[in-house]
């Protein structure tokens, strides 16, 4: 869900902007699940109307309020592959950041945005309002600096992974501690606390907590490596089933920060290890990484690569845990003029499942699903604070692909979803 939850977090934020700043921009999970507006206030520092139509010309604080107006085309809502039913849907998403304090220095920030359903052309669609809330702040000193953030997020839309429409209540909260050793050195503390709950009883809510230290050493004038080493829980609520509660810890190595003018990665890749609470579930061990990198070789283009692996309680399959991993490319341009902006890009991942039994004796422990997709976007700002996109996305899985012709065909399907959006930002 965490990619498909990215597009609507951008309807509800300002615009689709890459995350300048906070951790969440190199986490491949945490992608999509704040509003983006909070992004769009870095902007505030950097100035021009024109360019830029978030700026506002104030040194302490600043109200931004922000509209969008969308309308969705869909081909397969259910991402059934028996029965493919087609939707249109048509939802307007108010938002408004407020910030106080600049964000290059101390700041407090709030941001809201919600996503009413004006219009559902397939009845089974829910019609719930979906919210998206963001609280947070930045405190720098000389040497240290301590930033949080908290979110909520009710969200009913496809989950790529599952491989259905999924409504679900989110909580996420980070903390981050920093302190300078050296010169060229740093030392780090940092805590997550997730909630997942499901409207289906069919699903498997969940908590995770995590906490990690880092070590950073200065590689360049606007960069860092850093080692990573964290342990956490997976806590599945639901008191039948213990099998997929699993202690983990990992270790990895990062870097962040600026590594040229025109190029920068953020980001880290590693090794996780679990143990569980049922005895008679081996140990596993996965890689992870959540790897972003950009480059603007020739001024006009923006290039970006993304390599992510996690593992999380499978939440939908008689298994423990399903491993989500797969790569992303994307390219930005501008086109012709500097208000007419064109984007793509194309995913391709791979879903494992691990635990539950074997397939012959109806459990899913070393099913696999693989993935790909790709989209295709142009927006255009006019010279006030109005801007108009239309977009194209089309997603197909290739569900169990060492079973059975059967068991393929249940779990494999198609997307393709158009949608057109109109946004008015302050």
């Amino acid at each position: 869900m965490k990619r498909a939850v990215a597009i609507l977090a951008c309807l509800a934020g300002p615009a689709c902007v890459v995350p300048s700043v906070g951790w969440a921009a190199v986490d491949g999970y945490a992608a999509g699940f704040f509003t983006r507006g909070v992004d769009a206030a870095s902007y505030i520092d950097q100035g021009g109307a024109v360019i830029d139509p978030f700026y506002v010309p104030v040194q302490t604080g600043a109200l931004l309020p922000r509209v969008s107006l969308s309308v969705t085309s869909d081909d397969n809502v259910f991402l059934d592959s028996t029965n493919e039913t087609s939707g249109t849907s048509i939802s307007l998403a108010p938002g408004l950041l407020a910030i106080w304090g600049r964000p290059a220095g101390n700041h407090l920030y709030a941001d809201y945005g919600l996503i009413l359903p004006v219009y559902e052309s397939e009845a089974e669609v829910g019609d719930r309002p979906s919210h998206l809330l963001r609280l947070g702040s930045v405190y720098r000193t000389g040497k240290s600096q301590i930033q949080g953030q908290v979110g909520y997020r009710r969200m009913e839309d496809v989950d790529t992974v599952v491989g259905a429409r999924v409504a679900k209540h989110d909580v996420l909260g980070d903390l981050g501690v920093e302190h300078r050793l050296s010169g060229k050195s740093s030392a780090g503390l940092q805590g997550r606390l997730e909630m997942h709950r499901f409207d289906a009883e069919n699903y498997l809510d969940y908590n995770r907590y995590y906490g990690a230290g880092r070590l950073y050493h200065r590689v360049s004038a606007k960069s860092q490596a850093f080692v990573q080493g964290g342990l956490g829980r997976d806590d599945p609520q639901e008191t039948g089933n213990r099998a997929a509660a699993a202690d983990f810890y990992d270790l990895s190595l990062g870097l962040r920060g600026k590594q040229s003018p025109k190029f920068n990665t953020s980001g880290r890749v590693g090794y996780m290890w679990r143990t569980y609470a049922d005895d008679s579930r081996d140990d596993y061990a996965h890689w992870i990484a959540s790897v972003r990198a950009e480059s603007s070789p020739f001024g006009l283009s923006t290039f970006t690569g993304e390599l992510y692996a996690d593992v999380r309680p499978a939440i939908d399959a008689d298994a423990t845990d399903v491993v989500d991993q797969g790569v992303t490319f994307g390219v930005a341009r501008r086109l012709f003029t500097e208000r007419l902006r064109g984007n793509a890009s194309a995913t391709f991942g791979q879903i494992d499942y691990s635990g539950g039994g074997a397939p012959e004796e109806g459990g899913q422990d070393g099913r696999t699903d693989r993935y790909w997709g790709f989209s295709l976007g142009v927006d255009w700002w006019s010279k006030e604070r109005l801007s108009v996109g239309i977009a194209y996305s089309y997603m197909r899985r290739d569900g169990n692909v060492d079973g059975d012709p059967a068991s393929q065909d249940s779990t494999s399907f198609e997307q393709g979803r158009w949608n057109l959006r109109a946004s008015w930002n302050y």
